[in-house]
């Protein structure tokens, strides 16, 4: 007993005695041991923080995915780092996208340098994110040429202006595509003009952010040149009745002025226009307008305007 007793009293006194400069030794120790473990070098799967944005227009339903990883190498003491500030992998769909789910696939290269930590990737998990987004559709719809022509004196245009392709069409999401019934093109005046037009615009895409269009432009097309006028007399009045015949007009004989193309006006003649009158209900005189036919990109008037009208009895 009493050896035991001795045994206890000296571990007691080695224990014990100078117990400060023995757990600033054992402190120091520690820390050491800590400092050489930190610059060991190591592995670990660290969690990323996945940033998708969907292309413009559109939102993104669902994306549902296993947490995404990486496998980093470097130092204890780097590595630590990474869990104050985990990485981000950020990708931008592109708006080439038709379809409801995209595939989006990812690599090492998506992390970069990892800015503060001296590390190196290895690996991600997973290689593929799937990504649900809400459905496209598509419309054709009208393009209108927003186009202020204002022809020089003595010029005119002639027809309409006319927009080649007339119709596009737009893909988007479908509550946006059914707000559309048209798209304009980007505005465009002209003063002055002597020749015809032919200029490629631009579609306005104001207020269209995320939608894709078939064409960015059009080519808008207009027909101005020098115009002349011309007046046949003389020509004589048509009436136009079911059943025909039992009809005359007072004057049966009126005046048309033409106007067309410098070029074209000499040679048309009274033959080139038509003058018609069509009565109405049976009334045995009135008075009818008077419609005037004339070749293509000519207009006309007609003085007088309109006539009187009798049906002729016969006994």
């Amino acid at each position: 007993m009493t050896q035991w007793k001795n045994a206890f009293s000296r571990f007691r006194a080695v224990l014990l005695d100078n117990w400060p400069i023995k757990v600033t030794a054992l402190i120091l120790a520690a820390i050491l041991w800590a400092a050489v473990a930190a610059e060991e070098p190591s592995t670990q799967l660290v969690p990323v923080r996945l940033e998708i944005e969907p292309p413009p227009g559109r939102s993104i339903v669902s994306s549902e995915h296993p947490p995404v990883q990486a496998l980093f190498t470097g130092t204890a003491r780097e590595l630590i780092k990474l869990y104050g500030r985990p990485p981000v992998i950020r990708k931008a769909l592109p708006d080439s996208i038709s379809g409801s789910e995209f595939q989006v696939q990812l690599s090492i290269a998506d992390l970069g340098t990892i800015e503060g930590a001296a590390v190196k990737v290895q690996q991600i998990e997973p290689r593929t994110v799937t990504v649900q987004l809400d459905d496209v559709a598509q419309r054709s719809v009208p393009v209108i040429p927003r186009v202020a022509l204002d022809p020089d004196s003595g010029y005119q245009l002639f027809g309409s202006i006319i927009v080649t392709p007339r119709n596009i069409t737009i893909r988007g999401p479908e509550a946006r595509i059914s707000e559309l019934d048209s798209v304009v093109t980007v505005a465009l005046e002209l003063r002055g003009v002597t020749n015809p037009v032919s200029q490629r615009l631009a579609i306005d895409t104001a207020g269209l952010g995320g939608l894709r269009l078939s064409h960015q432009e059009v080519l808008v097309e207009a027909d101005v040149g020098g115009f002349a006028e011309k007046v046949l007399m003389g020509i004589p009045v048509v009436i136009v009745s079911s059943p025909p015949g039992g009809w005359v007009s007072d004057p049966r004989l009126v005046s048309v002025t033409i106007r067309g193309r410098r070029i074209r006006l000499p040679a048309l003649t009274r033959d080139s226009v038509r003058v018609r009158a069509r009565p109405q209900g049976g009334a045995r005189e009135t008075i009818v307008g008077l419609e005037v036919t004339t070749p293509r990109d000519v207009t006309a008037w007609v003085t007088p305007d309109s006539v009187v009208v009798r049906r002729v009895i016969r006994d």
